[in-house]
């Protein structure tokens, strides 16, 4: 077991950096423009607890792993690597290469000091390091450069240059540089470890190599705003824990991280708590905000331990908040604990399965799951009846591995009423009958997934579960046999209700909606057709070549939407994604409980013309929502003459910094006092949008009217790029743009003054 967990700390179970509301810096530690970057250069640069002259950050020795280094200059041999550091900032360094008047190439790679050490401790651990010798300790250094652990080296060769000249002296401005992303991003405060192994030959593999050399870097790092602190709660269970984090208003950001407390004991009796601390915030490459819509639950994190669950082993986890400038507090929250252990004696989570034999179709079965008070959960999947015998002759052992994969894999639903008292580990609920369908007959161990074919027999498999995660047996219901399907006649169906209505169009969409009787109706197939894109049908086609089409195989095409249908009696679909000024058809038949099927129904419509022009406007307008005074969209319209635009919206400050160098999260939250100007600001707007034309991150294409919401009061700057045409067909390009704050909508003209 301690092996499995160390390959688990290599790996990790769980980590993240989430950022919250971004705070306004205090009055003492408040910069009137654009911070001077410090660097070797500017030794006397104030930065917060660990700034100031760069070369006060001695390397932290660890006698038990000494890696030996330089401290910003590592002088290499005439076969190795000199590496000299030039230049330190907050979130980045420049650093020199100057290869050996005998090296021909290299491998180049930066590490975090902190993610370096923890695979040392691996390696010693899983006994790859098997000596505390320095030499031993770089050569596995040595190794990871090669692949043979870790992520690998960059490589370079003489052969790559033009001018053999400009191998002697190579400049790596490591965040400005196309590596950094893939290896170590640098934060404030932070210890890296440059690593160069050089060659004789223009090629260099393991087996070409000379000397490596290893140069030590810590960024600085600007004044602490406040006293940013992160609050840490747990939810603990019987199986699985939610960590969630609350940040004070100093705290802007907050790293986290969750593991086994013997295993976080380990790293930092051997390292430090700094250390530590450094190792949870270099484990991501870029922060993730509570209010994206991509990630809305930014500051919570879950782990379920499934079948492993020891409520005997503890666990921690910790949590580092910083400021808006990603300063980080010298210390650290923490909270130790462990799984709640599994009462002994609860009852069994009983439930049972009725087949509604009326509403059996071709495809198509309900079925009512009756839950007792002490079943919280099932589990289920529809599995064919030449299966079920395998099923009975299963080993106990075999059965639970099937109700652990129906656990895993298969279908779930909750009982609505049921309630488990935590304090009294007892459930309080009551019982409940639960309506569900199946249209598959899904995956399930040594069966191959398949749809439900008519006229064969199927049974539902499922487990139940209780308020402590305990499964209940293995459960089978009773065999149920599918209708055969009717495709020689539409006559059998009688839902004179189904209709297929088709409006709404736009320039690249349209929608779809069908009503029926949903009593007589199962399943409804319906898709799309134009003139240059269709299956050789039209509506002029028989019944018989369209029920073939669809229904040939023995169950639907693949090409055709198969949609259970819903007790409301009435679905509908936004076709998106269409091309402007086309006619589009939707076709569409229905299938009864008697396994009729309807007969077609079409519905035609055309998409709207794009009117391109020399003056593409788009509107773009802020909306709060009606229930959150939190709640957030921005809208874009299309007014008139665009073809298409590029939108983004963003609250990050790393998203513009590659455009506007030594911009920070303090700059972005108050654009006018950032010391950038109008024009700093338009342009790194402008060219983070217009990434999206490269597809190289910022904007996303669209051709109709859009919209982007978030949730929360943190500065959001929200952009499209509009692309209209000129009378000779060359494309016109113009920037719509909002800066969302406390509630209002302005653009950089009205922050400016500028009419």
């Amino acid at each position: 077991m301690k092996r499995i967990l160390n390959v688990l700390l290599a790996g990790l179970l769980v980590f993240g950096l989430a950022a919250c509301d971004k705070p306004k810096p205090e009055e003492d530690g408040e910069d009137d423009g654009k911070t001077e970057n410090p660097g070797i250069d500017n030794p006397d640069k104030p930065g917060s607890g660990n700034t100031g002259d760069i070369d006060k950050f001695e390397f932290p020795f660890v006698e038990e792993y000494p890696i030996e280094c330089g401290n910003l200059y590592a002088e290499g041999s005439e076969v190795g690597v000199t590496i000299e550091v030039t230049k330190v900032e907050d979130m980045n360094f420049v650093f020199e290469l100057r290869p050996g008047p005998l090296v021909q190439s290299f491998k180049m790679d930066v590490y975090p000091l902190a993610q370096l050490y923890n695979n040392l401790l691996n390696d010693k651990t899983f006994g790859n390091l098997t000596s505390s010798e320095s030499w031993a300790v770089n050569e596995r250094i040595r190794e990871y450069l090669f692949n043979e652990s870790g992520s690998g080296g960059y490589a370079f060769s003489i052969n790559d240059f033009d001018n053999p000249d400009d191998f002697l002296q190579i400049e790596y401005d490591w965040m400005n540089s196309p590596y950094a992303a893939a290896s170590a991003i640098a934060i404030p405060d932070c210890g890296y470890i440059i690593a160069v192994v050089a060659s004789v030959e223009p090629e260099i593999s393991s087996v070409t190599q000379e000397d490596i050399t290893l140069c030590y870097v810590h960024t600085t790092s600007q004044p602490l705003i406040g006293d940013p602190q992160a609050e840490i709660a747990v939810n603990v269970g019987y199986t699985a824990f939610t960590v969630s984090h609350e940040l004070n208003s100093d705290a802007a950001a907050v790293y986290f991280f969750g593991y086994l407390q013997d295993e976080i004991d380990m790293y930092i009796d051997t390292f430090g708590d700094t250390m530590f601390r450094d190792f949870v915030r270099t484990r991501v490459t870029a922060p993730s905000y509570p209010n994206d819509p991509n990630n809305p639950e930014a500051l919570t994190y879950s782990v379920n331990y499934g079948d492993a669950a020891d409520a005997s082993v503890m666990s921690t986890t910790v949590a580092v908040a910083v400021d808006a400038n990603l300063t980080p507090q010298e210390d650290y929250a923490r909270r130790d604990f462990h799984l709640n252990e599994i009462p002994e004696d609860l009852p069994e989570p009983e439930l049972s399965v009725d087949v509604l034999e009326d509403r059996v179709a071709a495809s198509y079965v309900e079925f009512d799951v009756n839950f007792t008070a002490d079943c919280g959960t099932v589990f289920y999947n529809v599995f064919p009846a030449s299966y079920l015998e395998t099923i009975e002759g299963m080993s106990a052992k075999d059965k639970r591995d099937l109700a652990r994969y129906l656990r895993d894999y298969g279908y779930g639903c909750h009982n609505p009423n049921f309630t488990w008292d935590k304090e009294n580990e007892t459930a309080t609920g009551s019982g409940a009958v639960v309506r569900l369908d199946a249209v598959s007959a899904y995956a399930a161990r040594g069966v191959e997934n398949s749809p439900i074919y008519p006229g064969e027999t199927y049974a539902v498999v499922y487990v139940g579960r209780n308020g402590a995660m305990q499964l209940s047996d293995l459960k089978v219901s009773e065999t149920f046999t599918t209708d055969e399907r009717n495709m020689t006649s539409p006559n059998g169906f009688t839902d004179s209700t189904l209709k297929l209505v088709v409006d709404n169009p736009g320039r690249t969409q349209f929608r779809g909606t069908i009503t029926y009787d949903p009593s007589k109706v199962s399943m409804v197939y319906i898709q799309y057709m134009t003139a240059d894109n269709n299956p050789g049908l039209d509506e002029n086609s028989s019944w018989n070549d369209w029920v073939n089409f669809i229904f040939g195989t023995g169950t639907s095409n693949m090409l055709v939407n198969a949609w259970p249908t819903q007790s409301s009696g009435r679905d509908g679909l936004t076709w998106t994604g269409m091309t402007p000024d086309t006619d589009y058809t939707l076709f569409m038949c229905a299938e009864d409980f008697d396994g009729n099927i309807s007969q077609m129904q079409f519905a035609t419509i055309r998409t709207s013309e794009v009117q391109v022009g020399p003056d593409p406007t788009i509107i773009m307008a802020l909306k709060p929502a009606t229930t959150n005074p939190y709640d957030w969209t921005v809208t874009y319209t299309i007014d008139h003459d665009v073809e298409y635009f590029m939108y983004c919206r963003t609250e990050s400050a790393s998203d513009l910094a590659p455009f506007m160098p030594g911009l920070n999260q303090g700059h972005f939250n108050n654009i006018k006092e950032s010391g950038y100007s109008y024009e700093e600001w338009y342009n790194g707007i402008y060219e983070w949008v217009a990434g999206g034309f490269e597809n190289n991150g910022g904007g996303m294409r669209a051709e109709s009217d859009t919209s982007q919401d978030w949730a929360g009061d943190q500065v959001v700057i929200a952009a499209c790029i509009a692309v209209g045409r000129e009378s000779n067909g060359d494309p016109v390009y113009k920037m719509y743009h909002l800066i969302c704050k406390d509630g209002k909508a302005q653009t950089l003209e009205e922050i400016f003054g500028i009419e």
